[in-house]
């Protein structure tokens, strides 16, 4: 895809009604993420002079029952909850969008025993697999990642292969193999380029899918514990929530937040991909 064609599609995505307000949401996440040293006020684990302070000049969203400064978590939390959605996210594609589209374009055997493991993983509730993948490897921020992944690979397996079967037998895959082009030429540089833009969207609400199983993580004290992040943060909270609601009020408005900015940013995708789809289906639900 070239550059003028980037700028375009960023162009139209701005212009639509939900893609431009997720944009602004996940840049103005992003930034915050990428410069959490500078804009919190302390260390994520230092501890100022008052414990569950209420929020204030001094401390903007308050303190913790140990005298951390919220704001300073819930910015330093962006970096761990943004990057377990994304790498989650990319690794569910790579692993998922591998087993697409090898089952996508060979017929047969191949086919029947990818798409059956595809179906039985979408068969396990996602919250049990993901809680037997941390008791069994731990909790670490690279296994975390990894046992998030393995919760949402199938959903990425199934556009992938469904763009693959709708690609396989057109005229111009067809003109390839007479032309005598090699499989993985035909599969990765003519029918992958043609298959990515509505993946490009599920991407998006894979991201805030594993945000999500994250913050939940976090919340029943699964995730890591040396990892500052919005779920581990409700978990301190749990304890608190009648005398110190701002312990659990902030981190869980930055889930929420980036939860539907992602949400807003993928519908907006859509839009751009697929405007006439979109209008007929009204848009976001």
């Amino acid at each position: 895809m070239s550059e003028t064609t980037l700028t375009a599609h960023a162009a139209r995505l701005m212009r639509t009604r939900h893609g431009s307000i997720g944009a602004v949401i996940l840049i103005a996440m992003a930034l915050i993420a990428v410069f959490a040293g500078l804009l919190a006020p302390y260390a994520p684990l230092q501890q100022t002079a008052e414990s569950l302070a209420e929020p204030s000049a001094a401390y903007l969203f308050g303190t913790d029952n140990i005298g951390r400064d919220i704001f300073s978590l819930v910015v330093h939390g962006a970096r761990s909850s943004l990057l377990v959605g994304l790498g989650a996210a990319l690794a569910a594609l790579l692993v998922g969008g591998t087993v697409g589209i090898v089952a996508g374009y060979f017929q047969g055997p191949v086919e029947a025993v990818l798409m059956r493991i595809v179906e039985l993983f979408q068969t396990l509730p996602v919250i049990i697999l993901v809680l037997c993948a941390v008791a069994l490897f731990g909790s670490s921020f690279w296994l975390l990642i990894a046992a998030v992944a393995l919760a949402i690979w199938p959903m990425e397996a199934r556009l992938v292969y469904g763009q693959y079967l709708k690609l396989r037998d057109r005229d111009f895959i067809a003109a390839a193999r007479v032309a005598d082009l090699s499989t993985a030429h035909i599969m990765f540089r003519e029918i992958l380029p043609n298959a990515l833009q509505p993946v490009i969207v599920q991407v998006a609400l894979d991201a805030s899918i594993a945000i999500l199983i994250e913050a939940g993580l976090g919340f029943l004290g699964l995730s890591d514990p040396d990892m500052v992040s919005w779920g581990r943060l409700l978990f301190v909270a749990q304890d608190y929530m009648d005398s110190a609601w701002w312990m659990s009020l902030f981190p869980g408005a930055a889930i929420c937040l980036t939860v539907v900015g992602l949400n807003l940013f993928a519908d907006g995708l859509n839009e751009v991909i697929d405007p006439r789809g979109s209008a007929g289906a009204g848009g976001l639900q």
